[in-house]
């Protein structure tokens, strides 16, 4: 089958013929018909990954995905031949395994069911970023009229966090480029900061008495943390998406990360892209032919909603 793989680790991914991955124990067969790009996957193009993880080639890339089931694998219980689904990989303990691909092997554990009315394309970009954005609403727990800070306002898991936080009532600030100030305030932006600036001064002037919570996407660094986490009220609350969150006496400070799946997530999301609640900001697809240059993009262009590779 064709996938997107790496050979080497000096070697960039390309679209190769490799074998058909089967259904292990836990696991179903996927026919892919779409998957999005994330941060993720192009630190694992990059070899970025191999400090935590064991590289098995070829490794095929790609963690979404949506499509529907040619098999499944011992103890898999509640899926059929047939069925459309959607989710992500799982935690395979390698790369190896992925979904810019003809075929692939998620858990079955890390996918849903896909409802009447999710397009493919849609249903290929919610899992990642998706459920991690859910993930980071929940921990920070905005209440009606809450006043949210979310930095990387405009990526995947940004573009999520926006409408779940507004859809709980929350007031979101959201951290942009100069221009971007439109496309999140049709995602429920009620405010913007310039990301380029100051943007800790900016937040302290505008609310000295400090704002409820911060949704980190993008600072690995935790000072860098730590400083967005310093402009939030005592007993307010900040998340990181990428593992930066310390240790606070005055703030509760998470780290959030669902590289394991959540089908209850799933389904929850699922259900509110059908009912018109939330919106999948895709920017761009691509055929599973240039899936290396869908990744080239994310690095190179400046992020703004999802990039999606189609199979189909």
């Amino acid at each position: 089958m064709k996938a997107l793989a790496m050979t080497a680790f000096d070697v960039p991914p390309a679209v190769i013929d490799v074998a058909e991955p089967v259904a292990g124990p836990g696991e179903v067969l996927v026919r892919v018909h779409a998957a999005s790009v994330n941060a993720f996957d192009v630190a694992v193009a990059g070899g970025f990954a191999k400090d935590f993880m064991r590289y098995e080639f070829p490794a095929v890339v790609g963690g979404d995905l949506a499509g529907r089931i040619e098999a499944a694998g011992e103890g898999v219980d509640g899926f059929a031949i047939g069925d459309r689904v959607f989710g992500m990989m799982g935690a395979k303990g390698s790369i190896h395994d992925g979904s810019f691909a003809e075929l692939a092997n998620p858990q079955a554990g890390s996918i849903a069911a896909a409802p009447d009315g999710l397009s493919d394309t849609d249903a290929g970009s919610l899992a990642v970023a998706g459920t991690t954005a859910m993930s980071t609403v929940e921990a920070v727990d905005p209440r009606d009229g809450a006043r949210v800070l979310i930095v990387g306002a405009t990526g995947g898991v940004g573009t999520f966090a926006i409408q779940l936080a507004a859809l709980r009532g929350a007031h979101v600030i959201a951290s942009v480029r100069p221009g971007d100030e439109d496309f999140v305030a049709d995602l429920g932006a009620a405010e913007t900061v310039d990301y380029t600036g100051e943007v800790v001064a900016a937040i302290r002037e505008r609310y000295p008495g400090g704002i409820d919570a911060v949704i980190d996407a993008v600072n690995r660094d935790q000072d860098d943390f730590a400083a967005l986490a310093g402009v939030v009220r005592d007993g307010g609350r900040a998340t990181s998406v990428v593992g930066a969150a310390g240790d606070s006496s005055e703030i509760e400070a998470v780290s959030v990360s669902n590289v394991g799946g959540n089908p209850a997530h799933l389904t929850s999301l699922a259900d509110l892209v059908v009912q018109g609640k939330l919106r999948v900001a895709i920017r761009r697809t691509y055929p599973l032919a240039d899936a290396d240059r869908a990744l080239r993009d994310f690095v190179n262009e400046h992020t703004l909603g999802k990039l999606v590779i189609t199979m189909t």
